[in-house]
């Protein structure tokens, strides 16, 4: 009988400035204004060092702006960083394995201190989320006759494994065709596990911005099928593994070609989180037969499973050009604000703020929508349960945007890449120990006392057996006990 369930380890965030200046190279315009700037995450390795844990990796910024000679250009540089994340001390032996990190990038913002010279900014939010086991066997003194009221509870652990990967694909355009800029994203809608391996499919995006001959923008598109397949270390037999997975590009390569047909390579990062669902038989009360006790019990904070999802979801806004303006290029982000678990579903709800670059009169600017979603997933269980007390990981990225000019009316459609790796937290109240009563000299026993006892409305058979001392052997006959 499995008595071991799994609570909170660390579920803690931190967070990391990063600020470095950069010098544009010759061969690229010089600033004139910059229209918008994004940044992307990279975590390169996570270590444990004394009470911290350690995790270094890249932001990459892509900056847009307008150039001196007034045509939109784009300059992409990467800042290194380092964060620390403060631990608890813990007696239990661990892995970075064993912790699953998420990290996002906050307050970007780019200075222009020169015409070839900016300083990219921007705060790392890393946050991490461990389980540890706990044994919950209740403890007893004495040979004593132990009656046990016990259930048994769903609980989960995490583990986080990575994938690194690449794949290429071609852009047809016609010949002279300039590329001003590009960007790709991981859209990874499918992670099983299948044995002991996880099995990952979705696509790679990559939308290129390129500007014409006759001075006009065309936005450019490709996707690929991407497939991936993690080995797992051996799972327990007794073990149910659900999985997510959430993907980062870490490079996109482009070149162009005299026939105007574009070439473009990318390499990423797959962070698998793999949720092991168990079930443990808890002791949730107990009495010794036929004498008084003393009870002990402890409450833990049970972690189990909750959702294990990848799913895409399309969502539709609109809004109006600038007067004298035309569509060139649009980028997306997008955050969960509220996840929520009931009756076998999980609901995510959040916003995605599309940020649109127009161009007209020899100026460029960057306007933004914001629509909210909602989607709908199954869950691992039937539990209900609302934001507080559901904790993980979860991603938001816009793979693709299409737009549409109607007038002066732009209809955009956004393709959203949903990832979610969720566990859910309850209070579970465990008998802990159980020992004989002190004899005060109080108890006087009448063996030839027999009582009928009818239970009050709501009481149970185990509150009548507890009240009593009653052994297995007793059974009421019809709705009277008789003892």
């Amino acid at each position: 009988m499995n008595q071991t369930i799994y609570v909170k380890r660390f579920d803690t965030a931190a967070v990391c400035d990063v600020t470095e200046d950069f010098v544009l190279p010759d061969y690229i315009p010089e600033v004139r204004r910059v229209i918008g700037v994004r940044a992307s995450v990279s975590a390169d390795g996570k270590y444990l060092s004394g009470d911290e844990l350690e995790t270094d990796g890249g932001v990459t910024y892509s900056v847009m702006y307008v150039g001196g000679d007034g045509a939109i250009c784009m300059t992409s540089q990467t800042s290194s960083y380092t964060g620390r994340i403060p631990l608890k001390a813990e007696d239990d032996r661990f892995t970075p394995q064993d912790i699953v990190l998420s990290c996002t990038a906050e307050n970007v913002n780019c200075r222009v201190t020169a015409p070839r010279r900016i300083t990219l900014s921007s705060k790392v939010r890393m946050k991490i989320l461990s389980q540890k086991p706990a044994d919950v066997t209740m403890k007893t003194e004495g040979d004593y006759a132990v009656r046990r009221k016990t259930e048994e509870k769903k609980c989960a652990v995490m583990a986080e494994y990575r994938q690194t990967g690449e794949c290429s694909g071609e852009i047809h355009e016609r010949e002279g065709m300039r590329v001003i800029c590009a960007g790709g994203e991981l859209c990874l809608s499918d992670a099983r596990v299948n044995g002991g391996t996880v099995k990952i499919k979705g696509d790679a995006y990559v939308t290129a911005v390129l500007l014409s001959p006759e001075g006009t923008y065309v936005t450019a598109k490709s996707r690929v099928p991407v497939e991936e397949e993690i080995t797992l270390p051996e799972v327990p037999r007794d073990c149910v593994c659900h999985a997510a997975a959430f993907g980062e590009v870490v490079l996109l390569e482009m070149q162009t070609a005299d026939d105007g047909v574009l070439t473009w390579r990318m390499e990423y990062d797959v962070d698998c989180t793999v949720i092991r669902s168990t079930e443990a038989s808890v002791v949730t009360d107990a009495y010794l037969v036929g004498s008084a006790d003393v009870l002990e019990t402890a409450a833990y904070d049970s972690v189990y499973p909750a959702c294990a999802v990848n799913g895409r979801l399309t969502t539709q806004t609109s809004m109006k050009l600038k007067p004298g303006m035309a569509y060139v290029c649009a980028w997306g982000r997008g955050t969960a604000d509220r996840l929520e678990t009931a009756n076998g579903r999980t609901v995510i709800t959040g916003n995605v703020c599309i940020s649109v670059v127009e161009t007209g009169g020899g100026e460029a600017i960057l306007d933004e929508v914001s629509v909210p979603f909602r989607c709908e997933f199954e869950s691992v269980t039937d539990k209900t349960a609302d934001h507080a007390c559901l904790a993980g990981k979860t991603s938001v990225r816009v793979t693709d945007i299409q737009a549409r000019a109607d007038g002066d009316v732009l209809n955009l459609t956004a393709e959203l890449a949903i990832s979610a790796a969720v566990v859910g937290m309850e209070t579970v109240k465990c008998a802990a120990s159980i020992a004989p009563a002190p004899d005060d000299g109080t108890a006087k026993k009448n063996e030839t006392m027999i009582r009928i006892y009818v239970p009050d409305d709501g009481e149970t058979p185990w509150d009548v057996e507890k009240r009593f001392r009653l052994g297995r052997d007793t059974k009421a006959d019809g709705n009277v006990y008789v003892i």
